[in-house]
């Protein structure tokens, strides 16, 4: 009786979880054409070009360097990273007391007999201004931008899994027409 009850609370449960629309971090569904890519960039030891080393690497995807340019794989190219920064306040003696900060990134996908797809992805956050604590506010900067590059990373994955998707039947319908 226990058992039954058991496997009763677990279906529903399991039932109630895929109805409501409840996925699990980092669901993203990466398809098999994929799963290994070569990412070009200028700067492989830079902090976007190890970010998105290690974003590929935990979504299960293998990233392999370009040494033969015959090989027909699909490649991120890493274009470039922006950050702004803007005023938002201001203290009454006219130092900035709040920065906003935004990150830009732009990458291209390029999947072999489909095209190139620019992707961009924007990350805003604010920022306070401590002018009597230099270096905490930096080293709070740092990570400030260190966490958006993670954030705007993950976005671009999402991104480029759904571009192949839209690449796969754009071709399909422009062969079919």
């Amino acid at each position: 009786m226990q058992a039954l009850l058991i496997s009763l609370f677990l279906s529903f449960s399991i039932w109630i979880m895929s109805g409501c629309g409840y996925h699990p971090y980092r669901a993203t569904a990466i398809p098999c054409e994929m799963k290994t890519l070569i990412l070009d960039t200028e700067d492989p030891y830079g902090p976007l070009a190890t970010t998105m080393y290690e974003a590929l690497r935990s979504h299960g995807i293998r990233v392999i360097t370009r040494e033969n340019k015959n090989i027909k794989l699909s490649s991120l190219r890493l274009q470039k990273e922006d950050i702004t920064r803007n005023t938002l306040s201001i203290f009454s003696d006219g130092k900035t007391s709040e920065y906003s900060i935004r990150m830009t990134i732009l990458i291209q996908v390029v999947i072999p007999n489909k095209g190139i797809y620019p992707i961009t992805s924007t990350i805003s956050r604010s920022f306070f201004d401590h002018p009597y604590a230099p270096l905490a506010k930096d080293t709070e900067q740092h990570i400030i931008i260190n966490d958006m590059r993670i954030q705007a990373v993950e976005n671009l994955i999402r991104q480029f899994s759904n571009i192949y998707y839209t690449a796969d039947n754009a071709v399909t319908n422009f062969y079919n027409n």
